[in-house]
């Protein structure tokens, strides 16, 4: 069926071109009557190929071609017969076929929209009161009126134009309505309308000579010919499918409702110019309804238009609200929580008034989204979310900043103390255990508070301060309510200056790497080396890691520090020596921050370049958290492993990465803690055997670190660890100080 239609097209139109080559005759009545058959036969084909939604219109169409068919088969042979073929009972069957068409098309129109579609009725209402005047002046009234034919003669000759303009009326309401425009849709169009113009052509040349057939028998043909084409195309299907709104009202349809109007006094215009005989009542009526049509078309599009400006108004207040709010709890986001404190603030400084924040941070939410799946968490964070709100006063915000993370605007409180309370029934709400899905869950929060006083803050400052109650509040053992105080005040002021010293340290090349040994298990070879970062700082001395660190981690600081770290352990690996030369790999730790970002790759790359260092010779470290907790981190780290990147999983035991991941992450080796090494406690040496026996089946090489004792040591050779790395083997100290490396000769013991 996808080509039959054209086969049918191609086929209908060489026989029209047949036809108009024939001589009148019965070979020309066989050939017209043939193509109207083929047009009945391919609508039952297509409707039973096609499975329309509404495969009763085809089939009533189908219906009044068949008709037709019987008609022409009539009048042809009254005409063999010498019958007159005008009036006689081949115009009852084509006058019933009009009627089996415009059925079907109803059904067809009807179909393809849900519900009234007033704006096409009256549309096609106008179109046919006008073009019906304009046919009661021109054809039918004359007709009507001619008392030389018989009453019969003149109701027959009547109806004809009546059906033309019913069967316009349909056409207009089809083209102005919605639905699909597909190719079954316009062959469908062009076919009606060709059917229009025949009748209209035969009318004309009947009402001045004698109807001999030649064109206008050939556009019955081809209305024919489009008519089953439609039926047959693959299209055909979403003919009766509802579409979309209807076509909007243009200029072009303005101009037409325009046109509509002045016919009737246009026309009554004209007859007198002529000096016809004026058609009064006719000109009346068609004035008065059209007039009513006009005006009741103009009354559907202001009503279009008012629904319009109603709609966008309220798609404005949605995308608002939408820009403004978290989708899932329906509490400002974050940015419209920023912009809330921020006026807050502003009335405050104005009234004199306190403005206080508090910052909410779930506790053991990720273990219930990780356990639980995400369905269950986000039900946890709705509840959550409405029992925030129905504990905070009326004039209160709760907005959700994070994941887990919610804030408490509370806008002119009483005191400091008023707060704090407010800070408790929160608590106090977010603990109550939660039922989801039959399961009872428990979550906690710590609750950090921050007032303003003066309005002296800005709105990220505020929430800073809430936020650094709330950690102080978490690092406490967390379900608690902490207030920002003077002590966090200074160590705020501390960290700050301590980040700009290290800014400093950066661009006055304060820093400075030392590096430990990795050995091999039980050999005590050295086969690597782990770069581990040092401050120098001027007036304080050297700085280990732990220092400063943290301090880095809380900004994109960390990053810079990576990068530093990246450049120089990369060109001193470059360099060589007595101990980094030859192939032995070095491991960089890089923070999760900077494993995140998109710099990393290209961070890594540059620095391999700049040294001139083979991938292979570098490891980068990372602590499991990472991996799990920032999905892009491990598309990061593959991507660094195809280029031939060691990755190394760094502190394992400490997080939540169970044994069965290790599978499926894209790592070589690991760092089993040094809190497990150095554990006496019952299990944990069977503990640290069973890491290294899975890591081995996944093939990945094991790394004991903080070995400090032979007692640790021999249990990490009992276990079948592979390396191992700690103060019994060596201190971290300057390239230029680790001792010459053979790889045939191993560590002293210490």
């Amino acid at each position: 069926m996808g080509r039959a239609w054209k086969v049918y097209a191609a086929a209908g139109v060489l026989v029209v071109a047949a036809y108009l080559a024939l001589p009148d005759g019965l070979a020309s009545d066989l050939v017209y009557v043939a193509v109207g058959l083929s047009t009945v036969v391919a609508m039952v084909v297509g409707a039973r190929a096609h499975r329309p939604r509404r495969a009763s219109a085809w089939i009533w169409m189908a219906a009044g071609h068949l008709t037709w068919v019987l008609g022409d088969v009539l009048y042809t042979w009254a005409e063999d017969v010498q019958i007159p073929p005008f009036p006689s009972v081949a115009d009852g069957f084509y006058l019933l076929a009009y009627v089996f068409v415009v059925v079907g098309l109803v059904v067809l129109v009807r179909s393809r929209r849900d519900g009234l579609d007033a704006n096409g009725l009256v549309d096609s209402a106008l179109v046919a009161v006008a073009l019906g005047f304009l046919s009661w002046v021109v054809l039918a009234g004359p007709i009507a009126r001619d008392t030389s034919q018989s009453v019969l003669a003149r109701a027959v000759g009547v109806a004809y134009p009546a059906a033309d303009i019913v069967l316009l009326a349909l056409l207009v309401w089809l083209l102005v309505g919605p639905g699909a425009r597909s190719t079954a849709y316009w062959l469908l169009v062009a076919a009606a309308g060709l059917l229009l113009v025949a009748d209209t052509a035969y009318a004309l040349q009947t009402a001045t000579t004698v109807y001999e057939g030649g064109p206008v028998a050939a556009l019955w043909l081809l209305s024919y010919v489009a008519w089953g084409t439609a039926a047959l195309h693959p299209a055909m299907r979403v003919l009766s499918e509802p579409g979309a709104d209807p076509l909007p009202l243009t200029g072009g349809r303005l101009a037409a409702l325009a046109f509509a109007t002045v016919v009737a006094p246009a026309t009554l215009v004209v007859e007198l110019l002529l000096g016809h005989p004026l058609d009064a009542w006719p000109v009346l009526v068609a004035f008065v309804v059209l007039a009513a049509l006009v005006a009741g078309r103009m009354y559907l599009a202001m009503r279009e238009v008012r629904a319009s400006l109603t709609s966008r108004d309220l798609a404005r207040s949605a995308l608002a609200h939408h820009a403004e709010h978290d989708t899932l709890t329906q509490l400002a986001n974050r940015a419209h929580t920023v912009q809330l404190v921020e006026a807050a603030l502003g009335r405050g400084r104005r009234a004199g008034a306190l403005v206080g924040a508090l910052y909410v941070d779930l506790e053991h939410f990720k273990a219930i989204n990780d356990r639980h799946g995400h369905a269950i968490g986000d039900e946890v964070l709705r509840v959550t979310a409405e029992r925030l709100r129905s504990r905070v006063r009326a004039g209160d915000t709760v907005g959700r900043i994070g994941g887990d993370e919610f804030v408490v605007l509370a806008e002119a409180p009483e005191s400091e103390d008023a707060l704090v309370q407010l800070a408790e029934r929160v608590l106090e709400a977010v603990t109550v255990p939660i039922v989801v899905a039959g399961r009872e869950l428990r979550i906690g929060a710590a609750v950090g508070v921050a007032v303003s006083r003066d309005g002296g803050v800005d709105a990220d400052g505020l929430l800073f301060e809430a936020d650094a109650a709330a950690n102080r509040a978490k690092a406490l053992g967390g379900s608690r309510v902490e207030i920002f105080d003077d002590e966090l005040r200074r160590e705020h002021r501390e960290r700050v200056e301590l980040e700009a010293a290290l800014r400093t340290a950066l661009d006055e090349d304060e820093l400075v790497l030392f590096f430990q040994p990795i050995v091999e298990v039980p050999s005590r070879r050295v086969v690597g080396y782990e770069a581990l970062l040092r401050w120098d700082r001027p007036g304080f001395g050297l700085f280990p890691p732990d220092a400063f660190i943290p301090v880095a981690e809380l900004s994109d600081l960390i990053c810079e520090l990576d990068r530093w770290v990246l450049r120089e352990a990369t060109r001193q690996a470059a360099d060589g020596g007595p101990a980094l030369g030859g192939d032995v790999p070095i491991a960089v730790n890089v923070s999760g921050r900077h494993v995140a970002s998109a710099d990393v790759v290209p961070d890594v790359v540059g620095a391999l370049a700049a040294a001139g260092l083979p991938a292979g010779r570098l490891v980068v470290e990372v602590t499991e958290t990472v991996v799990l907790d920032r999905p892009s981190a491990l598309l990061h780290l593959e991507q660094l492993r195809d280029l031939g990147v060691g990755i190394s999983l760094d502190d394992f035991g400490t997080g939540y990465t169970s044994i069965g991941q290790l599978q499926h992450l894209p790592v070589d080796s690991l760092k089993i803690d040094r809190s497990l090494v150095a554990s006496d406690a019952p299990g944990a040496a069977a503990l640290v055997r069973l890491v290294v026996h899975a890591a081995h089946a996944f093939g990945l090489t094991v790394v004991g670190e903080g070995v400090e004792t032979e007692e640790q040591f021999a249990a990490l050779v009992r276990s079948g660890c592979d390396v191992a790395q700690g103060y019994l083997f060596a201190r971290p100290r300057p390239a230029a100080k680790l001792p010459a490396r053979d790889v045939e000769a191993a560590l002293p013991t210490r």
